[in-house]
């Protein structure tokens, strides 16, 4: 070979060397892989946001011990499906509502029906079949704080919550769960300090609403009482408003059809492990056993786990990282929903005649077995004769004996429900565990429900996107509503 082509040809191999690398490395930037650990509807709803903003080139696994849906999940009693997990959804948790819609899935009004408050002897309050009865009974009760409730939902915290949405929509991101809870308004910062009782006390309720309404919508939804903090107080209470809904067919399919949607790989499996690479390539490893209980491996550049990292629910190792990732000390609430196809006792809630016996049962006592009692109706609507109560600890044969007259079946299921809540002001866990390396479920430590899990599920797909590309701007700042500063120019 001539001199003059020698020359050429190191000059081509230099420009190949200085600058194919960095194209490559451009070209991988824009298509990431990306493992999420959990296929609840955290996991899923991260998956479905990381699609629409990383696109169609973007590989996303899903790894899933279980079934997809995690604690979305139905129960078989007889020949009745049932909700056996998250069961109820508010017209304004706009995500699941435009899951619905996308998935192409049905609402199913799941409100109305007979209710009472039993304090472990008699009924404090019941519903008449008459509703001008029952609002003079509720009136009569409480005064004008059953009034009061409804405005003060909407305008203290829906109005407030909704905002959460826009800030989304604009891409903006947060790494803690107080940033992320506090940009919807600094007000909830001080409801996530003080106890629900405290918040609505110096809101100007009265004790005996607060002890018997408040505390039985608690103990339903955390099987808790009024010193939980004042968010997922507010949270819960939001959750006995009308209008309440459910998925016709069972609210596990949106996690299921999500899946689909998002166009991810689901992988069977119980992650044990997620190491920090040293090589130049990949960021992570993920270590499983699949479902022959064979060890295997996955190198991703970005991880997200979206199952709580707590003792009893996690047994993750984090290995190779600079400082220890451990399991966060706070620790899970362990709930017995049981089933019961049957007819209940009515002597047991202190209600002489079975037709008086409320269909929906809320308590306000924490030193009694029952949380609350429901007669359900299946996944599709269709009336039953199975009866569901919930319960902080697994009842008896005995208990069973004494709540029924009756019973052709009987089915139990016992969850790691939700976190213990405290009102210490205690650390929550970040959204961010390390670079690439993010944690859906800390959200929960501040409430836990669908939706907290869906708007935590976005937050973290942001959070992602605008790290690998590099979008600082939309991190921890200021949302500044574009109508907001409108009005100020108009001014």
């Amino acid at each position: 070979m001539s001199a003059s082509g020698k020359a050429m040809w190191t000059s081509i191999l230099f420009f190949l060397a200085c600058f194919l690398p960095n194209a490559l490395s451009e070209e991988t930037k824009e298509h990431p892989s990306i493992g999420i650990v959990g296929g609840g509807i955290g996991g899923t709803s991260t998956a479905y946001f990381l699609r629409q903003l990383f696109g169609k080139d973007a590989k996303i696994d899903i790894f899933e011990k279980r079934q997809v849906g995690g604690r979305l999940t139905t129960i078989k009693i007889g020949d009745n499906q049932i909700e056996a997990g998250g069961t109820l959804i508010h017209p304004k948790n706009m995500y699941m509502v435009n899951f619905t819609k996308l998935l192409g899935l049905e609402q199913l009004d799941v409100g109305g029906g007979s209710f009472g408050i039993f304090d472990g002897s008699s009924m404090r309050i019941s519903s008449s079949k008459y509703s001008v009865v029952t609002m003079a009974k509720l009136f009569w009760r409480y005064g004008m704080d059953i009034y009061n409730m409804d405005s003060w939902i909407n305008e203290k915290l829906l109005s407030k919550f909704m905002r959460i949405y826009d800030i989304q929509s604009a891409g903006h991101a947060y790494t803690t769960v107080p940033d992320l809870i506090g940009a919807m308004d600094p007000s909830f910062i001080s409801y996530m300090k003080n106890s629900i009782k405290f918040v609505m006390k110096t809101s100007g309720f009265g004790d005996t609403f607060i002890d018997e309404m408040v505390m039985g919508a608690l103990r339903t939804n955390y099987g808790q009482n009024t010193d939980i903090p004042g968010f997922v107080g507010a949270v819960s209470i939001a959750g006995v408003q009308p209008g309440l809904w459910a998925v016709k067919g069972g609210n596990k399919q949106v996690p299921e059809k999500l899946v689909s949607e998002a166009q991810v790989q689901v992988i069977q499996g119980t992650v044990v492990s997620v190491q920090l690479l040293q090589y130049q390539g990949k960021n992570y490893r993920v270590g499983f056993f699949d479902e022959e209980k064979k060890e295997q491996f996955k190198d991703y550049d970005i991880v997200i786990v979206a199952t709580p990292l707590h003792d009893e629910v996690s047994e993750i190792d984090f290995e190779d990282f600079p400082s220890s990732i451990e399991n966060f000390p706070q620790q899970f609430h362990k709930v017995t929903a049981t089933f019961v196809e049957g007819v209940p006792d009515p002597k047991y809630f202190g209600v002489d005649n079975a037709d008086d016996l409320p269909n929906s049962i809320l308590t306000c006592n924490d030193s009694i077995l029952v949380n609350s009692q429901d007669k359900k109706a299946d996944v599709f609507g269709n009336p039953t004769d199975v009866y569901k109560f919930f319960s902080n600890t697994p009842p008896s044969e005995d208990d069973v004996k004494q709540m029924f007259t009756s019973k052709k079946d009987i089915r139990m299921a016992t969850f790691m429900a939700y976190p213990k809540y405290s009102t210490v002001g205690e650390d929550l866990p970040p959204f961010v565990l390390h670079d690439q390396l993010y944690y859906v479920n800390g959200i929960e430590l501040a409430a836990s429900a669908m939706e907290m899990s869906s708007i935590a599920g976005k937050n973290v797909a942001l959070l992602a996107y605008n790290h690998w590309h590099g979008n600082l701007d939309k991190i921890d700042e200021p949302y500044l509503d574009p109508a907001s500063e409108k009005d100020k120019t108009e001014l």
